[in-house]
């Protein structure tokens, strides 16, 4: 447990009011701080509100995995498969593309993996903190999860497995018939899956950041639309030039993070996953727990308000219109999966997962304000990671030592 920070006084300023920064926020409050949290929209529907609702201790194992380069011609050949690049965007996308082919090395895809599978060891009981704290566990079920995949073969060579037992984490394969028990509602392209019980699902994102931001307004955080657009090491400004001071700042601001890291002068090459989403309100079936769908890159999550059908990855900003054929595209494939699925009635949404090319996030001290901490990048594993990820921004703070060892995290590693 942190100790309450001896001066209280500190002002904190959290930029981003996403599920990040909110539990930035929270830690920061428990410890003593008085936390301002700013974001340029806090009414936004933003990536905290509409994802799959995972805790995702295992799903470690980064996107940049070896022999990618040789998959990429044909994903950008379907504009609707599990990766696409918006062909206007390429020449935005090449610096972070470098470094994304540089990550899928072997050795870095490594020791990637055995990072981001060291920092999620404390999820689960970084969650509970908040959870005991705001009264917030009735909305996690600790329920398993399953990878489906539609041929043996491909589960039984991929070398993820491997790597995740050798890092100490359990799971058991199922062939068809166990499949079939486990979860009656999947078809016969279902051939075979893994389970996993060190997974969690939340019945409803967007309720349990609401809930969070409700208790942290109870406990005396404050909250203000404020458009960061310059920071001094003091200050943060907005463009009419009103500054806010602080003793103490997170930027946590997910997709937009590293415009404020470059005024710091620490660039940083975070690009918008774009992910595509339905709910379903009357899906028409049931399932037991949340699905992901290993050769075709989706997952099915049940939630209290419906089933979720989402997944890929498109690159094009974070100024493009959604292209929602996306989400239909997805229902279609559902469906080969769930063939009891009413596809019908489900509404449709879009969110900019903050992305780097290593798939960790940037979390630690910026290089020329050491009053100034990242707290972003996190990609799929922004609600996975959010709760350690504030303990140890406090812990930062407070000049104890973090139990993760931060050195892979660090920002500098981009400039390297």
């Amino acid at each position: 447990m942190i100790r309450p920070f001896e001066q209280a006084h500190f002002k904190a300023i959290v930029v981003g009011a996403g599920i990040v920064g909110l539990s930035c926020a929270f830690f920061l409050n428990r410890i003593g701080f008085k936390v301002t949290v700013v974001d340029r929209n806090l009414n936004g529907d933003r990536a905290s509100f509409g994802n799959a609702g995972a805790v995702a201790l295992p799903e470690f194992m980064p996107i940049a995995a070896p022999g990618i380069i040789w998959k990429i011609p044909s994903y950008l050949l379907n504009p609707y498969g599990p990766l696409f690049i918006r062909p206007s965007y390429l020449p935005r996308l090449w610096p972070y593309m470098r470094k994304f082919l540089a990550a899928s090395k072997v050795r870095h895809y490594a020791a990637s993996a055995t990072a981001m599978s060291s920092f999620l060891s404390t999820a689960f009981e970084d969650h509970k903190t908040i959870h005991q704290a705001a009264g917030l566990g009735s909305l996690l079920r600790k329920d398993g999860h399953l990878w489906v995949y539609r041929s043996s073969a491909a589960r039984d060579s991929s070398p993820d497995w491997n790597i995740r037992k050798n890092l100490g984490w359990n799971f058991q394969f199922l062939e068809k018939a166990e499949l079939q028990t486990v979860e009656p509602a999947l078809g016969q392209r279902a051939k075979c899956a893994v389970r996993s019980e060190d997974w969690a699902t939340y019945t409803d994102p967007k309720a349990y950041v609401l809930a969070l931001m409700k208790y942290l307004r109870g406990k005396g955080v404050k909250f203000q639309t404020y458009d960061v657009c310059d920071i001094d090491g003091r200050d943060i400004i907005n463009p009419d030039g009103r500054r806010m001071t602080f003793d103490k700042l997170v930027i946590a601001a997910g997709a937009w993070a590293h415009h404020l890291s470059k005024i710091l002068g620490d660039p940083c090459p975070l690009e918008t996953e774009r992910g595509y989403n339905t709910t379903l309100f009357k899906p028409g079936i049931s399932l037991t727990r949340m699905i992901t769908f290993a050769q075709d890159h989706f997952v099915a999550t049940p939630m209290s308000m419906g089933l979720r059908i989402g997944g890929a990855v498109e690159f094009a900003g974070l100024d493009e219109p959604p292209d929602f054929k996306r989400s239909k595209a997805l229902l279609m494939l559902a469906k080969k999966y769930l063939p009891g699925l009413n596809i019908e009635g489900g509404t449709e949404w879009m969110g900019h997962r903050p992305s780097t090319p290593d798939s960790l996030p940037v979390i630690g001290r910026a290089t020329r304000y050491e009053n100034v901490i990242y707290a972003f990048g996190h990609g799929h594993l922004g609600l996975t990671g959010s709760a350690t990820t504030g303990r140890v921004v406090a812990e930062i703070i407070c000049e104890k030592g973090p139990r993760s060892d931060l050195t892979p995290f660090r920002i500098e590693r981009f400039a390297e």
